[in-house]
């Protein structure tokens, strides 16, 4: 009886590929199958019940998945028996040697050239076998030199270590020698500087009195000035009525009166690079002029001026 596919499958699921692979050799004695192709077979009739299993869901895939499952188990094409079963067992293989070497009549040549066979691939594995010694001997040896040679190079570094120890403390010593000799020196000199000191303050007291006496002489000088041109520029008013006065010369600013007339300007929407022409124009009407007309910097710091009195305004 020959096992179907179903059976092979089970077999296979609770004892494993290698033991279902025995087990069907096992069945048919007789014939000389090898064991990675019966193998190769059950893992052929594993994939085939997955892919079969996934669509048995459907009508038709039921059916072809029972009939394979029914099927008999197809088993590989059997070896020459010239051949030596490939199998693990070692009985096998001996049996199969006795029976070669029963049907070769010059069994005594072949044996002959299979020793010197032998011999030579003796020969070529003990040549390798010294090219690896003698290759490893090598390597053994420079690990040796390379271990002396870092042996030598520690005891370098901690000689070298121990005199930079020594340096580092004797720098050390040096710097706080020199820290000390320096706080003696800075306290003599402070001692010797300090009569040297009062004299100094004195002088800088009286040279510091000298400047704020000049200064204040200064300040007198320049109100006498602003005075004298203040009165000057009156008495021209005085001579000549058509000047009008725009700019105040004691306190450097233009007038209230002025700023207030630019910003009405500003306001009716003249722009600022038009007030002045603006104004030389209506004093040119009036017969009139100006004693000092603004720049275009002083106008846009009177807009900012009036922009930020307008926003605060809002606020409130």
């Amino acid at each position: 009886m020959q096992p179907t596919n179903e059976t092979v499958y089970k077999y296979n699921v609770q004892h494993g590929i290698h033991n279902t692979a025995t087990w069907l050799c096992s069945l048919s004695p007789d014939v000389n199958y090898s064991a990675p192709s019966v193998r190769t077979a059950v893992k052929n009739v594993k994939q085939r019940h997955g892919t079969l299993k996934k669509s048995s869901y459907r009508p038709k895939g039921v059916l072809i998945y029972n009939s394979f499952l029914q099927d008999v188990f197809k088993y590989p094409k059997p070896t020459d028996p010239s051949k030596p079963p490939k199998s693990h067992s070692s009985h096998s293989k001996v049996e199969f040697e006795l029976k070669r070497l029963q049907q070769q009549s010059t069994v005594g040549n072949t044996v002959e050239t299979t020793n010197k066979k032998v011999e030579k691939k003796i020969d070529r594995l003990t040549g390798k076998m010294r090219k690896k010694n003698e290759y490893i001997q090598t390597l053994e040896e420079e690990f040796r030199a390379k271990n002396k040679r870092i042996e030598e190079l520690e005891k370098l570094n901690s000689s070298q270590k121990a005199k930079l120890t020594l340096k580092t403390s004797a720098i050390k010593r040096l710097r706080n020698s020199d820290d000390y000799q320096r706080k003696k020196v800075a306290k003599l000199e402070g001692k010797l500087g300090e009569g040297k000191g009062h004299q100094k303050e004195e002088k800088k007291e009286e040279e510091a009195s000298k400047l704020k006496h000049a200064l204040k002489e200064k300040e007198q000088m320049r109100r006498e000035l602003v005075e004298l041109e203040h009165r000057i520029i009156v008495l021209e008013d005085e001579q000549d009525d058509n000047v009008v006065e725009c700019y105040d010369e004691i306190d450097r600013k233009y007038t209230p009166a002025f700023q207030n007339c630019v910003h009405k300007l500003l306001n009716n929407y003249v722009a600022a690079i038009r007030v002045v022409p603006c104004i030389e124009a209506v004093l040119e009407l009036a017969e009139k002029k100006a004693n000092k007309l603004p720049s275009r910097a002083t106008i846009d710091n009177m807009n900012s001026q009036r922009l930020a009195t307008q926003k605060q305004l809002k606020k409130k």
